[in-house]
């Protein structure tokens, strides 16, 4: 068995909370509001620029010229910050709510930014090997979401099926597949500190993502004391048809 296989069956509760999460299914049901998709849109945008950020800092942890390094910063070329949440900012316009989509982590959901933290510290204190662990979990949305919704129907709204649709994309599975190669090699090289240190990282970063849908789910962006993050505050600009 793999080194990742086993990270996935000792983590099989959180892995099944996050594949089969009710948000998702939600969606394939055709029973996902508009005010649940458009809450995850907008929680995503400070992500999407974390999650990049680390890439970033694993581009530079990387040995010279490691197609790992290769695939992020074709990623960051390919699928840039920018260029993603303009994406999203589409897909939220396109449902009639108004698109207050920000990159920094004063705007999204304490959910959200326990998640980004986790990953921007892996990235500053972690092995090229450990950054890959953090962020794979993410990376399987092609799995998740893209392989689970190509080529069946998706109930409701049109953006439902686009955004989908950018989990499919090439740029993204050989991203995911390169972070599975450098687990597997780093495990099989490394002594049991290391595996273990790869699959809490690993198993950290699936229960953030379940965390995250949670969010997104009940339409929790509540801070202590009032403070509400934008994607909590998303109100319809139309009323949605």
């Amino acid at each position: 068995m793999s080194f990742l296989r086993e990270c996935r069956r000792q983590s099989a509760d959180v892995w099944e909370a996050y594949r089969r999460h009710p948000w998702i299914e939600a969606m394939a049901a055709g029973a996902l509001s508009p005010e649940r998709f458009v809450f995850f849109q907008l929680d995503d945008g400070p992500h999407v620029a974390e999650f990049n950020r680390t890439l970033a800092l694993g581009i530079a942890k990387a040995p010279v010229g490691h197609a790992w390094a290769k695939a992020a910063a074709h990623v960051l070329d390919d699928l840039s910050t920018v260029g993603e949440l303009g994406e999203k900012r589409s897909l939220v316009e396109e449902l009639g709510f108004a698109a207050e989509l920000a990159a920094d982590r004063w705007t999204c959901s304490p959910a959200r930014e326990g998640y980004l933290n986790h990953l921007v510290r892996v990235g500053y204190e972690g092995t090229f090997a450990q950054i890959a662990a953090a962020v794979y979990p993410c990376s399987l949305f092609t799995e998740v979401i893209g392989e689970r919704f190509a080529g069946r129907e998706i109930p409701g709204p049109p953006a439902y099926r686009r955004w989908a649709d950018m989990y499919t994309r090439r740029t993204r599975t050989q991203m995911c597949a390169a972070h599975a190669r450098v687990v597997e090699e780093a495990a099989a090289e490394g002594g049991a500190a290391e595996r273990a240190a790869l699959e809490r990282l690993y198993r950290r970063s699936l229960e953030h993502q379940v965390r995250v849908f949670d969010a997104a789910w009940e339409l929790d962006g509540a801070w202590p004391g009032g403070t509400v993050a934008r994607a909590a505050r998303a109100t319809a600009a139309q009323d949605y048809r």
